[in-house]
């Protein structure tokens, strides 16, 4: 009888002690050991600018606790969450079942992003603006305490952008990325950027994508957009007799997105391109408009740039 108890014990505890597995902590590059929702502090900072709205600073502070969470375990969701309605606990032991052994601190190096200190968050906002904005980012990431954003019972890759085209983008592998209009981001700065290149300065960037180098003699008209996406993104460029992504056109030409576009005149190669990032999942301007305009809360704008998703809460 003792035994069985003690197996009765040991079936009931092992999800919580594995779920514990992970520190909750993660270890900055300077080897300060800090919770995560003190670290999302800074990350959030990184990512979005202060000066959008609490709503759609916490959409982005969801989005970033998700990414912290895939890589701690991309399996967890569904079963291994609590609705954020309840306090019920009943998500933990689906959690604790299928989280990754991780008995450690998680580095920040394994997340590959950027995290600003508070003497960084001083210099950027300056000691006008630096208390007001530091606690508008510690409200966001504290008001949405342990949520993340799931899709069919895992959590989503957390795409966001500061500014479509005024369409986000739809990738076939990930369902919840549709193509919605998203008109606020026409009004954000820098929204249309224009470069302009002689022949031969062209030539030269584009060589540097790799393969053979285009002859600059002439090149502006060997130039063809041969395939863009619903939402005006370039997917295929040809220039010479070489195919190459938007996104290596973009990255090769210092562009701020791959919806570009061409023109040619006095011997020089203009190229304008709209929106700024990847124009792929949430759009900060477009989010901030809606926040504006429509009183939206965190949840609705989540929910409009990812299709069928739910904002859920990790267990305890």
């Amino acid at each position: 009888m003792k035994r069985f108890f003690m197996l009765l014990f040991a079936m009931v505890m092992i999800p919580y002690v594995t779920t514990l597995a992970w520190t909750g902590r993660i270890r900055t590059d300077v080897g300060e050991s800090i919770p995560t929702e003190e670290f999302l502090v800074g990350m959030v900072t990184a990512e979005i600018p202060a000066e959008y709205g609490i709503e759609t600073m916490k959409a982005q502070a969801v989005l970033a606790r998700t990414y912290v969470y895939r890589i701690v375990d991309p399996g967890i969701g569904g079963e291994n969450m609590d609705d954020p309605g309840t306090d019920s606990g009943a998500g933990a032991a689906g959690w604790g079942k299928r989280s990754r052994t991780l008995d450690r601190d998680l580095m920040e190096e394994e997340l590959d992003i950027d995290c600003l200190s508070v003497r960084e968050m001083e210099k950027k906002w300056g000691n006008e603006h630096f208390e007001e904005y530091y606690e508008k980012v510690r409200r966001a990431v504290r008001e949405t305490e342990g949520l993340v954003a799931e899709y069919d019972g895992e959590l989503i890759e957390p795409f966001y952008c500061l500014a479509s085209a005024g369409k986000t983008r739809e990738l076939a592998a990930y369902p919840y990325l549709s193509s919605v209009e998203s008109p606020g981001d026409l009004e954000t700065e820098g929204f249309l950027y224009v470069r302009t290149f002689t022949e031969s300065e062209f030539a030269d960037r584009i060589g540097r994508i790799g393969g053979p180098q285009p002859a600059a003699d002439g090149i502006a008209e060997k130039i063809q957009i041969i395939e863009r996406d619903s939402a005006g993104y370039v997917k295929r460029a040809q220039i010479g007799n070489m195919d190459y992504t938007g996104d290596e056109v973009r990255d090769s030409l210092g562009l701020s997105s791959s919806c570009f576009y061409f023109s040619s005149a006095d011997g020089k190669i203009r190229v304008s391109s709209k929106g700024i990032g990847s124009g792929y999942g949430f759009s900060q301007a477009g989010a901030d408009a809606m926040e504006r305009e429509q009183g939206s809360a965190f949840q609705e704008l989540l929910k409009y740039y990812f299709r069928g998703i739910e904002i859920v809460k990790i267990a305890e």
